[in-house]
């Protein structure tokens, strides 16, 4: 498949001036309902960080970037629509190290367009994902996407929104570090081309950071369910809540953006747990 292939998308409504997306990531629903990860039940959570971000609304869209399933779980696609739906919007989904698209049924595929066309931003979902591997690397047609759509932003004026699973940079977590896109020098250096506003959003690492690298924006998400402790150099978690991240996308490529966690709920994880698969 080249990357003009993976382009073929949808044209999007906008309800407002202000694009406004919701990022919704790592939610880790496993084989079966109400089951655990580290002790959360990732079907409960979901649904309280759903409930939480419906006080967003209206959203545009909603970008899903990654391990939808825990185990890569046939049913988890099912339960992530179902749980979504709440939330009225469009969603628009990638999958992460832990799914499975083999899965994932054919009547969800719409789900997995790769491009959404807004009024002034062009969304961009790239596919990080290496079977059986934990870290992330961005073939060769994805790349050729990359660049097509950096033609085409320049060509229409459009800023970019990228969406990937696995983020590009450090966060100075020297276990998750290592699993960061391996190529991500020539992501940047695609990304460089821009001539308008970008912005990268990905999960993956189960925490939020917001940084600049070479003229890019770049934004990771907590976990709807279990959050990896910051600045750790082996596997730990902490006692942080699940959350989601809202975007509000201006005209004029201004964004404004934050993370919100819930906290009316508790939702205990095994904080002495050194990982999981």
């Amino acid at each position: 498949m080249t990357g003009v292939g993976l382009l073929q998308g949808v044209e999007a409504r906008q309800s407002g001036a202000t694009l406004k997306l919701l990022q919704i990531t790592d939610t880790h629903l496993m084989q079966q309902r109400g089951g655990r990860l580290l002790n959360v039940d990732t079907d409960a959570s979901l649904s309280a960080v759903v409930a939480l971000a419906s006080q967003s609304l209206p959203a545009d869209a909603l970008l899903i970037t990654g391990d939808i399933a825990g185990a890569g779980a046939g049913d988890a696609y099912y339960r992530l629509e179902e749980a979504l739906s709440p939330l009225q919007a469009p969603s628009f989904w990638l999958p992460g190290n832990h799914d499975d698209g083999h899965a994932c049924a054919d009547e969800l595929s719409w789900h997995f367009k790769r491009q959404v066309i807004f009024p002034h931003w062009q969304v961009l979902m790239l596919d990080s994902q290496v079977r059986g591997e934990v870290g992330g690397i961005l073939a060769q047609a994805e790349l050729d996407a990359l660049v097509t759509a950096v033609s085409e932003s320049n060509a229409s004026g459009r800023h970019l929104l990228v969406a990937l699973h696995h983020p590009l940079w450090p966060l100075g977590c020297d276990w998750l570090d290592s699993q960061r896109v391996a190529n991500a020098d020539d992501v940047a250096a695609c990304l460089e081309m821009a001539e308008n506003k970008v912005v990268v959003i990905s999960g993956h690492v189960h925490q939020e950071s917001d940084a600049i690298h070479r003229g890019a924006r770049y934004l990771t998400t907590p976990s709807t369910c279990i959050q990896f402790a910051k600045y750790s150099p082996d596997f730990k978690v902490d006692d942080s809540g699940p959350g989601y991240r809202w975007l509000d996308l201006q005209a004029d490529g201004f964004v404004s953006t934050g993370v919100e966690r819930v906290t009316e709920v508790s939702f205990p994880v095994d904080l002495d747990s050194d990982g999981y698969l």
